[in-house]
């Protein structure tokens, strides 16, 4: 009897349903969400890290650093502990390796979303941090065909929150993101016209390093 693969993807628009059906739950504000109020840090920042290696070739591929924007949601639960929705954009470009070392292959958007919490330790006037998040990260290529895929993916970041007024605030935060690919997995495929695909992997995991800078604001 053959045996059938569990799905290796699912798909962005079924997770953003999924976050917001999750969202609306934690958004609702109790007693100690509607004391202290939803805070919003749009940011800008720089990303490092990331390769892939063909299993079929075992050529190397590397994803370019570069700059990246986003934007986090907390609704403070209590005064040190915070639900946190975070999403994260960046163009990029994948560079081959052996023969095509530096050639760009193709344009690459990443997009992460998450759903999590934050811990802030005491302080005076800089209140040092840690968070965590669990969601999906959405890869699409720029190219003739390249499929696009979202995969689970985990963060685990800290940095610190310096207020500036009762509303407004400076976050400085160092984040690091895994995407777990699957098992005999392939991305960057052509989705018709042919079976043609650029990477092929094998329980990969992508690893990203950001250091971001924003500003806090609340309603």
């Amino acid at each position: 009897m053959k045996q059938v693969p569990a799905p290796a993807i699912l798909p962005f628009r079924h997770f953003l349903f999924a976050i917001a059906l999750l969202l609306s739950c934690v958004l609702v504000p109790g007693e100690a969400g509607a004391e202290w109020g939803l805070e919003i840090t749009p940011y800008a920042g720089y990303t490092v890290g990331g390769n892939f290696e063909d299993n079929s070739t075992g050529a190397h591929l590397d994803v370019r650093e570069g700059g990246s924007f986003g934007l986090v949601l907390d609704l403070p639960d209590t005064p040190e502990t915070r639900y946190e929705l975070f999403y994260g954009f960046r163009r990029t470009k994948v560079a081959g390796g052996g023969t095509f070392d530096g050639d760009t292959l193709f344009e690459l958007d990443i997009h992460y979303l998450h759903l999590g919490g934050a811990y802030l330790f005491p302080g005076d006037k800089v209140l040092p941090y840690v968070a965590a998040g669990i969601g999906a990260t959405h890869l699409a290529p720029h190219g003739s065909g390249l499929n696009r895929k979202t995969y689970f993916s985990l963060s685990l970041g800290g940095g610190v929150r310096i207020p500036v007024s009762g509303r407004v605030g400076i976050r400085l935060e160092g984040r690091g993101f895994m995407t777990i690919l699957p098992d005999s997995t392939e991305i960057f495929c052509v989705s018709s016209g042919g079976a043609a695909c650029d990477v092929k992997v094998n329980g990969d995991v992508l690893v990203q390093i950001l250091l971001m800078a924003g500003i806090t604001f609340s309603p």
